[in-house]
């Protein structure tokens, strides 16, 4: 009994993912860079890298996943990292607030903007400039190859 739970769980999980989509139907990429993959499964070769906000057509679905179409590219597509609607690109000062649940691990991870920095001085925040440059030094340690073995061994995002 206690295999099924998960199996069930996980079906469950692809089904939420999966509400809302539709075969047929456009999808926008998400992510900074979304990877365009051969097969579903997190770690296939790359067909394409995605910008932001890229349009894709729907035309299968798997598990989590998605089968989409650029029109010059073909390939899958994790489905957390599609949204039904184009996400707008907001580069203003209040594009920096963002709910900690709306955040992804691309966008936490990126330095601070120059519009940060600025503030920062403005305010006479230079403890929490320190901090911010402390911050962004850690952060540059951590490589692509690091997060990706994370969330490898810890069963994040699309190696669930």
């Amino acid at each position: 009994m206690k295999r099924k739970i998960p199996i069930l769980f996980a079906c469950s999980l692809g089904a939420i993912l999966a509400a809302g989509f539709e075969t047929g139907k456009p999808a926008f990429t998400k992510h900074y860079q979304t990877t365009l993959l051969k097969e579903p499964q997190p770690l296939a070769d790359t067909v394409a890298t995605l910008p932001f906000a890229t349009s894709v057509q729907i035309t299968a679905f798997q598990g989590k996943w998605a089968s989409v179409s650029t029109g010059t590219n073909a390939g899958w597509i994790y489905l957390g990292n599609l949204s039904e609607e184009k996400p707008a690109e907001d580069h203003s000062i209040a594009g920096l607030r963002v709910n900690a649940g709306e955040t992804t691990t691309a966008a936490a991870a990126r330095p601070l903007s120059e519009t940060a920095h600025e503030y920062a001085q403005q305010e006479n925040l230079g403890q929490a400039e320190a901090d911010v440059k402390w911050m962004e030094q850690q952060s540059d340690a951590i490589t692509s190859a690091k997060i990706v073995e994370y969330m490898k061994t810890s069963k994040k995002g699309e190696f669930q």
